[in-house]
């Protein structure tokens, strides 16, 4: 049997969360719907003949208005359920539960790029960013290897955090908004590291729940404190953070919210 092969903006691989491809026949057949999936490499259902490099357009129009019926009965476990906030169905327990979206589909979500590079704390360069001690030579960032290694592992491979909320601590240079606590790292030379301090939190202005996205806009860095606060209802935290909502609300409505 020959099939061909389509992408659908809406599906994602239920194990990898990656898109698939949906593989349909020509001839209307319910009991061959499949997908496949480059990254985990399996077909699943959703035998397996030849799979040619052909495309949705090579269709009859009846057969693409059957296939769209069929998209539609797509189960929850394979749609990308939001534009920016990927929810995902898990089998054993049966609910959904969240990650953050990565910088590729960010950019597929939004049309554009998350800016906010890891942040250089340093208000001298010429000095070491994990000891501060002056440099030489042609070095730029770090004094030697030891202190190149020791900024790597608390900046990245221990920093216990994903590449969009650590960017918007560094937006946010690693202070809550609401408090202004410091919420970085201090190592032992007493060098300010942007890393988080395990009480700093990520906050959606507009929640998830409610269909709020993860575009820079809806998001807040907060201590723990004041993220617990906020969501038991304590005064404080409730009308900064909701002043803060409103004036983003009146400018990036759109991009706040999932589509």
């Amino acid at each position: 049997m020959m099939y061909h092969r389509f992408k659908l903006p809406q599906a994602y691989c239920p194990k990898c969360s990656r898109k698939v491809e949906l593989l349909f026949s020509e001839e209307k057949d319910e009991a061959a719907q499949f997908y496949i999936c480059f990254k985990c490499q399996t077909i699943g259902q959703f035998g397996v003949g030849e799979i040619p490099k052909n495309d949705f357009a090579g269709f009859s129009m009846k057969r693409k208005e059957e296939i769209k019926l069929l998209v539609e009965e797509i189960p929850d476990k394979y749609i990308y359920k939001a534009k920016g906030s990927q929810l995902r169905l898990e089998e054993k327990s049966n609910t959904y539960t969240r990650r953050w979206l990565s910088l590729y589909e960010y950019e597929k979500a939004f049309g554009e790029e998350l800016g906010f590079e890891t942040i250089d704390f340093r208000e001298d360069k010429t000095r070491c960013k994990w000891c501060s001690q002056e440099l030489e030579g042609r070095r730029t960032s770090f004094c030697s290897d030891r202190c190149s290694r020791n900024y790597g592992k608390a900046t990245f491979f221990k920093r216990g955090i994903s590449t969009l909320p650590y960017r918007i601590a560094s937006r946010d240079q690693f202070y809550c908004r609401v408090t202004g606590e410091d919420l970085a790292i201090t190592n032992r030379f007493g060098v300010r590291i942007p890393a988080s301090n395990h009480q700093m939190e990520i906050h959606h202005l507009v929640f998830v729940a409610e269909g709020g996205s993860d575009h820079e806009a809806n998001l807040l860095t907060v201590s723990r404190q004041v993220h617990k606060d906020y969501h038991s209802g304590v005064a404080y935290a409730v009308q900064i953070i909701d002043n803060i909502k409103d004036q983003q609300l009146a400018l990036h409505r759109e991009k706040m919210y999932t589509k």
